[in-house]
């Protein structure tokens, strides 16, 4: 389950603790939890197992379907309307539609004068990629407006085709002015926000919204093992690699004796390219866990001296670094995007340098060391978690920005 699917099920929990209903609207899929709205949901671009492109059986149906969901899809915008139309909801939250069910899903809201906002996860609508990231380095040519780029580089989907659909499709969105439909956006980060500010989106039309942590915030007296932890998705942005190679730098200059736990599932290729890394350059320090239950999961971070995000991208706010700091492990981040917002160098982790192993290795070493004070480390972790990322500080904040999106609906 990604980033954006697990805050919809979070942010579904906490609204329903505090007496809203909450009706969702998604793609029908069998692996779906069960709801009594699902009639209502959009059927999938390809046959109910495929949820993901990669999946995808391609036939004639499947690629003209692909191709309506790219630009804009009828069959999602009167699905959406007969469950505004049954159930008259007070605000809706959009969470994910592009590609997938299209803008037509800010139609039908706003034809039905339905308040909303955007909650923004990535940088979709100013990188065709989504993630400001190519070749092994940050890219931002496409954040001007010229998407022309995105053909030439293939950015989706290292594709030609996917590629120039994708430009004409939001080239197609921008002449309609789907997207002037939006009054307003969250964004988990501050930075995220940013990138939209330079490419020439007003300010004004944002909020600053953190994810917040979903589990109980708690002090255990448990003493650290001598080992760290990746959890995540294990994909190339995500920097596993880098990862990987700082532990063999470590190797190489010190006697530091722990083991790396990793935690999570990706593309085949790039998980075999990874084991196969560790087994060339002997480091049995690592260790693959695959996809953990949470308890697991929490179990692992709760007894890690620290957690490692060593992303490559300006990531947004990741759940995983939140899980870790409300469980007392201090985080160790690259030093851009959103982390300096919420890990503190030499307070609650460590900042490294942005795609730099040798750096990343330094801070692995630093959080081993005998200087280090991981008790203090740990209890500020946890509070910086109280301070800031609670669920009801979360939903004061959204409760806010609702009242101010639907006046505004109201006077304008």
């Amino acid at each position: 389950m990604g980033g954006p699917e697990r805050y919809m099920f979070n942010l579904k929990h906490i609204l329903e603790e505090k007496g809203h209903t909450v009706i969702p609207f998604s793609i029908h899929y069998p692996k779906n939890q069960h709801s009594e709205y699902e009639e209502f949901f959009a059927p999938p671009i390809a046959d109910e197992e495929s949820i993901l492109y990669k999946d995808q059986k391609w036939n004639l149906k499947s690629f003209i379907k692909t191709i309506e969901r790219n630009f804009y899809s009828q069959e999602v915008e009167d699905k959406l309307t007969a469950l505004i139309d049954h159930v008259k909801p007070d605000f809706a939250i959009v969470l994910q539609y592009l590609r997938k069910l299209s803008p037509s899903v800010l139609v039908a809201l706003s034809n039905k004068r339905i308040s909303f906002i955007v909650r923004l996860s990535d940088y979709g609508l100013i990188c065709p990629s989504h993630n400001l990231f190519r070749d092994d380095s940050i890219c931002e040519l496409c954040t001007t407006g010229n998407l022309i780029n995105s053909i030439r580089y293939k950015c989706v989907h290292n594709s030609f085709g996917a590629s120039t659909v994708n430009y004409l499709a939001t080239k197609y969105h921008h002449s309609k002015k789907y997207f002037d439909l939006i009054n307003h956006f969250v964004s988990p980060s501050k930075a995220l926000i940013q990138k939209f500010v330079e490419s020439g989106w007003s300010k004004e039309r944002f909020s600053h919204l953190p994810t917040f942590a979903n589990l109980p915030v708690r002090i255990t007296h448990s003493e650290k093992e001598p080992k760290i932890v990746y959890a995540g998705r294990l994909e190339y942005v995500k920097g596993v690699h880098l990862l990987l190679e700082s532990i063999q730098l470590l190797k190489e200059r010190s006697k530091l004796n722990f083991t790396l736990k990793i935690a999570g599932s990706g593309s085949a290729y790039y998980v075999e390219s990874l084991k196969s890394y560790c087994v060339t350059k002997n480091l049995r320090e690592v260790e693959f866990l695959g996809e953990l239950e949470k308890d697991a999961l929490f179990d692992l971070y709760e007894s890690s001296v620290a957690s490692i995000v060593p992303s490559l991208w300006y990531d947004n706010l990741p759940n995983s670094a939140l899980e870790s700091l409300s469980l007392g492990t201090p985080v160790i981040a690259p030093n851009h995007g959103c982390f300096p917002e919420f890990v503190f160098d030499g307070e609650n982790g460590f900042l490294f340098k942005p795609c730099d192993a040798t750096d990343l290795a330094e801070k692995i070493y630093s959080i081993f060391s005998s200087n280090t004070d991981i008790t203090r480390m740990k209890e500020n972790a946890i509070s910086s978690i109280k301070s800031n990322f609670s669920a009801e500080l979360h939903y004061k904040r959204l409760m806010d920005i609702i009242e101010k999106v639907k006046s505004n609906s109201k006077s304008a």
